[in-house]
C-alpha cells in the first residue's frame, strides 16, 4: 500500500484523518461520503522517518558546584588592561615592543611587564619580564686577593613561555626598566636582583664560575730552586708586595734559568707560566665588556699549579723579558697570550664560551 506524505494540518487531537477515493457506481446514485481512518499517534511517529535529537542528553544534566564556581571566579576576575606600550628598535639586532600591564583591576599601577620581538625576521617571541640582573664578577685567584678586577655586567631578564630565560643589554632599554622598577606604580611588577659571583682562572688561562674557598698558594708546599741565587727584587704589584728571586744553573752568569716568587705569609714558588689575558663578556650592549690582566702559574716541588692574578706584576716581567736575564733559546719560563669570549646564561647564571 502506497503511504502519502503526512500533512501537518490533517493531524488533530492525536489522531490522523486519511481520506479515501470516493465509491462511485452506475446510474445517478451519489457518492457516498468520505470514509475516514483513525490511526493512532504512535504508530504514526512510528512510521514517520527517525530524527536526531539537537541536544544530547547529557548537555541537559544540571552542572556540577564546581563547574558553577568556576564560572563564577571567571566572570568576576579582572580584566588585563595594557597601560603603556614603549618601541626599541636595534637592540643588538632586534626590535622589541614593551608593555606594562594592570591585572588586579586597580589600574593606577601594574603588575606585569612583557616584552615581544617585532622584527620581521624573527618568530614573534614573547616574553614575560622576570628581573633587571646585575651580574657582580670578582676575579678569584689562589691567592684569594684578586679582587681589584671587580666588575659588572648587567640586562634586562625575560623568560618565554618555555621558561626559557634570556638576558637583554642596551643602555636605553636598561635605563626604562630602571625607570619602571623604580616608579611608584610598580606593584611587584619588576625589580633589581644582584648576582654576585666569582670568576676563577684555569692554567690554561680560560675563567668559569666557582664558589671555590681557601688561599691555595698560602698552603702549596715549598718549591726548591735547582740553580745558584742570583739576587732578587721586591715589587709592589695589584694584589700585595712581592719577592722576585732569579736563580743561575748553567756556565752563563748573565742569565736566569729560573725565576721564583713569594710574599708574606706564603712559600716560594717556581714561575712556570704568564699568560696575558683578555676575557670579553658579550651582552647586548653595543661593546662587550673587557677584564684585562696577567696570569701567573706557580708550581711547587710536586708540579702543583697555584693560578694567581696581577696586572702590575705582569707589566715588569714583560720588562724583564726583554733583558738579558730572559734566554730566548732556554727560556726560564712560558710566556703566551690568549683572548676569550664569554657569554652570561640567564638561566644559571654561569659563563660559557661564545662561539
Amino acid at each position: 500500500m502506497n503511504i502519502k506524505a503526512i500533512n501537518n494540518t490533517q493531524l488533530k487531537f492525536n489522531q490522523a484523518v486519511f481520506k479515501g477515493k470516493e465509491s462511485q457506481k452506475q446510474g445517478n446514485i451519489k457518492s457516498s461520503s468520505p470514509s475516514y481512518v483513525k490511526i493512532p499517534l504512535a504508530v504514526l511517529i512510528a512510521m514517520s522517518p527517525l530524527t536526531t535529537p539537537n541536544t544530547m542528553a547529557q548537555d541537559k544534566l544540571p552542572k556540577k558546584p564546581d563547574e558553577i564556581l568556576l564560572e563564577r571566579q571567571q566572570k568576576n576576575q579582572p580584566k588585563t588592561k595594557v597601560l603603556d606600550v614603549k618601541t626599541f628598535f636595534n637592540v643588538n639586532g632586534e626590535n622589541y615592543v614593551v608593555r606594562t600591564k594592570s591585572t588586579d583591576g586597580d589600574h593606577t599601577n601594574f603588575e606585569k611587564i612583557t616584552v615581544s620581538q617585532a622584527t620581521p625576521k624573527s618568530r614573534g617571541a614573547k616574553y614575560d619580564t622576570k628581573e633587571i640582573s646585575r651580574y657582580n664578577f670578582a676575579p678569584c685567584t689562589d691567592d684569594l686577593e684578586a679582587n681589584n678586577g671587580f666588575f659588572t655586567i648587567d640586562g634586562v631578564q625575560v623568560q618565554d613561555i618555555d621558561s626559557q630565560k634570556k638576558l637583554i643589554g642596551n643602555e636605553e632599554f636598561i635605563n626604562y626598566f630602571e625607570e619602571l622598577a623604580n616608579s611608584p606604580k610598580n606593584n611587584g611588577a619588576l625589580e633589581v636582583v644582584n648576582h654576585n659571583e666569582n670568576i676563577v682562572p684555569l692554567p690554561s688561562g680560560r675563567v668559569h664560575v666557582s664558589y671555590e674557598d681557601g688561599n691555595i698558594w698560602q698552603d702549596a708546599e715549598p718549591y726548591t730552586p735547582k740553580g745558584e741565587y742570583m739576587g732578587h727584587r721586591i715589587l709592589e704589584g695589584d694584589n700585595g708586595i712581592y719577592d722576585i728571586a732569579i736563580y743561575n744553573s748553567d756556565d752563563q752568569t748573565l742569565t736566569a734559568e729560573e725565576f721564583t716568587l713569594k710574599k708574606e705569609g706564603c712559600p716560594e714558588l717556581k714561575i712556570d707560566k704568564m699568560i696575558k689575558v683578555k676575557s670579553s663578556f658579550a651582552t647586548d650592549h653595543n661593546k662587550p665588556i673587557d677584564y684585562e690582566t696577567y696570569q701567573f702559574n706557580l708550581t711547587d716541588d710536586n708540579g702543583v699549579t697555584t693560578v694567581i692574578y696581577d696586572k702590575t706584576l705582569g707589566e715588569y716581567m714583560e720588562r724583564v723579558c726583554k733583558s738579558t736575564l730572559y734566554e730566548k733559546d732556554n727560556v726560564p719560563f712560558d710566556k703566551g697570550s690568549i683572548e676569550k669570549e664569554y657569554k652570561i646564561s640567564a638561566s644559571t647564571n654561569k659563563i660559557y664560551d661564545n662561539k
